[in-house]
């Protein structure tokens, strides 16, 4: 970092010279915020870090359990579906028509879980997952999904990592994080072990995720779990603590596509104040991110002149307003022109 330079000479009075030099170390301070002032929230509502529950296989105690706790809880998960897969077949219709409904997002864990034979295959095994969720869901354009990668047996996967991401690529699918080390059952047994993942993004002010399959089922008794199925003694007080944490606003627990979308819109936007008095302030928020794909919002943090406790913040046809704290504002909008009207 440059500093103020000073020079002096054996003439220079010595209170002279010790005032230049706390002159110097004022000027090298940080600089004082000004009115209008803005920064884009590391994470949605200025959460600390963000938190993923993501679910495979498209099991049954998915919607007998996990959502139904979820939903109780206003909790979001990203769930991997594999159309052509029986259990889900079976119940396909739960799927299609009640859990969009829920908030819940689904996801491309590929249509059979069988892995892929050929490149053509693959094409049907990935492309055709992605085109079945999109007709289900019947968004008025097309959204960016993410893509889980099944585990399957030794040979049973047979393209390279390359064609994969150009299949990914012309799907617009984003792969998610790994499994390693983040299964629920098979690498992570206790609510404390989750418990885990959600301190460590705390404290790292980054993203964490855990990745389950089967949830205990007791009503209605089938006879049998489903696969890896996590002991409800397990898995509610880790909503109950998740939900903790997202009311402290330690956490912000959303889907895999929102986390990304967010993240990448982030680091390629740019806030200018066109005008800051003390009646207004005008900003100006571009992304260079590419809009068909990267179009949620963002939260902004702007400062506000004293004396300012309520803010109106206008968008296009969009107002809604915000109480100012320790003078400053947060709110969210999208790319283009805000005005703040302080009162």
């Amino acid at each position: 970092m440059l500093r103020p330079t000073v020079s002096f000479s054996h003439r220079t009075p010595m209170k002279k010279y010790w005032m230049i030099l706390m002159l110097a170390a004022l000027g090298s301070g940080p600089a004082v915020a000004a009115p209008g002032d803005t920064k884009v929230a590391k994470w949605k509502d200025d959460r600390t870090a963000a938190f993923l529950l993501m679910f495979d296989d498209g099991w049954p105690s998915h919607w007998q359990v996990a959502i139904p706790e979820m939903t109780k809880r206003g909790l979001i998960g990203t769930f991997y579906i594999n159309p052509e897969k029986g259990e889900y077949k079976k119940f396909e219709e739960k799927w299609t028509k009640e859990i969009p409904q829920t908030g819940m997002v689904l996801a491309n864990h590929t249509m059979t879980h069988k892995g892929v034979t050929d490149l053509e295959n693959a094409e049907y095994e990935v492309g055709g997952c992605a085109e079945y969720i999109r007709k289900v869901t019947a968004k008025p354009k097309p959204e960016l999904l993410s893509y889980g990668q099944p585990g399957v047996g030794e040979g049973k996967w047979n393209i390279t990592k390359e064609q994969l991401d150009e299949l990914l690529r012309k799907h617009h699918l984003i792969d998610r994080p790994p499994f390693n080390d983040h299964g629920a059952v098979y690498h992570l047994q206790t609510t404390e072990q989750m418990m885990a993942l959600a301190e460590k993004a705390i404290g790292a002010k980054g993203m964490e995720y855990l990745i389950l399959h089967g949830v205990e089922r007791k009503e209605p008794d089938w006879g049998y779990q489903d696969f890896w199925a996590l002991k409800q003694d397990v898995f509610f007080p880790l909503l109950d603590r998740l939900k903790e944490k997202s009311d402290k606003g330690e956490l912000w627990i959303t889907d895999h596509i929102t986390q990304h979308k967010y993240e990448v819109q982030r680091e390629a936007t740019a806030v200018k104040v066109l005008r800051a008095t003390r009646e207004g302030i005008e900003l100006e928020v571009k992304c260079t991110a590419n809009p068909q794909w990267y179009d949620g919002v963002l939260t902004l943090i702007s400062e506000v002149p004293d004396g300012w406790k309520k803010v109106t913040i206008s968008q296009g046809d969009a107002r809604t307003t915000a109480d100012v704290k320790d003078g400053v504002v947060k709110f969210d909008a999208l790319p283009g022109v805000v005005l703040l009207t302080g009162r």
